[in-house]
C-alpha cells in the first residue's frame, strides 16, 4: 500500500491533467467563487483547489490522510497560497476539529475513495457551523445510464485497487441527502478527458 500511495502521489497530477484542462479547473473556479470565512477542505491531495479560493476565505485548513500527498500539498502551499493556510494529516471520517468550527467544507473527488461516506458526511456536518455549507464535486454512479452503470460495476474491483480506493459506483447524491443535508444547488455533469466509468459528475452546494 505504501508503494502504491507513493506512486499515486507522484503521478496524480499528470494523470489528471487532461481532465483538469477539459472541465475540472472551470468547475472548481465556479464552485469556490463564493466560499467565505473559515474553510476546511478534506482530501486535499496535491492542492488542486488552491488557485480558486477567493479572498473572502480568511482561514483555510487543508486535510489529507496520505503522507506522500501531504508532502506535495505543503510544497504547493509554500509556493502559492501561504495566507492563513495550514495543511494537516487527518482522515475525513475522523476529523480532529471541534464541533461547529467551520463556515464551509469543501470536497472534490474525495467521497469516492473514503472508507465510509456515511461517517465522512457525518463528520462534515458536525464541524460545520449553523448555516454552514458543504461544497462538492464528486463522480457518481451512472443511475441514468444503465449500460455505463454495468461497466462501472464490472470495472470497480480493478479501479479500486489501482485508483487509491476510488469506487465508481457510489450514489453520492443520495448519501449527502441521507446525511441530512439540503441541496442549495446541484448540477449533473459529464466529465471530458476522463475514462467513461468516472465521467458522471455532480457539482453543488448543500446546507447542514
Amino acid at each position: 500500500m505504501s508503494i502504491r500511495s507513493y506512486l499515486m502521489a507522484k503521478f496524480y497530477d499528470a494523470t489528471m491533467r487532461k481532465m483538469e484542462a477539459a472541465c475540472l479547473s472551470g468547475w472548481r473556479s465556479e464552485l469556490l467563487a463564493d466560499v467565505r470565512g473559515a474553510v476546511l477542505e478534506i482530501g486535499s491531495g496535491t492542492g488542486a483547489n488552491l488557485p480558486y479560493y477567493p479572498r473572502s476565505v480568511n482561514r483555510l485548513v487543508l486535510s489529507e490522510p496520505d503522507r506522500h500527498m501531504l508532502v506535495l500539498l505543503r510544497e504547493t502551499i509554500d509556493g502559492a497560497w501561504a495566507r492563513n493556510c495550514t495543511a494537516v494529516r487527518s482522515s475525513a471520517d475522523r476529523l480532529d476539529f471541534p464541533d461547529q468550527s467551520f463556515d464551509a467544507v469543501v470536497s472534490t473527488l474525495v467521497l469516492c475513495s473514503v472508507d465510509s461516506p456515511q461517517a465522512t458526511l457525518s463528520e462534515i456536518k458536525r464541524v460545520l457551523a449553523p448555516g454552514g455549507k458543504f461544497y462538492f464535486i464528486e463522480h457518481v454512479l451512472a443511475k441514468d445510464a444503465p449500460h455505463l452503470m454495468k461497466w462501472q460495476k464490472l470495472a470497480q474491483p480493478f479501479w479500486v485497487y489501482l485508483g487509491g480506493n476510488c469506487h465508481p459506483t457510489r450514489d453520492t447524491e443520495q448519501s449527502i441527502s441521507n446525511a441530512g443535508f439540503r441541496f442549495e444547488m446541484i448540477e449533473k455533469l459529464s466529465a471530458s478527458g476522463a475514462p467513461s466509468i468516472v465521467s458522471p459528475i455532480i457539482k453543488g452546494i448543500a446546507k447542514a
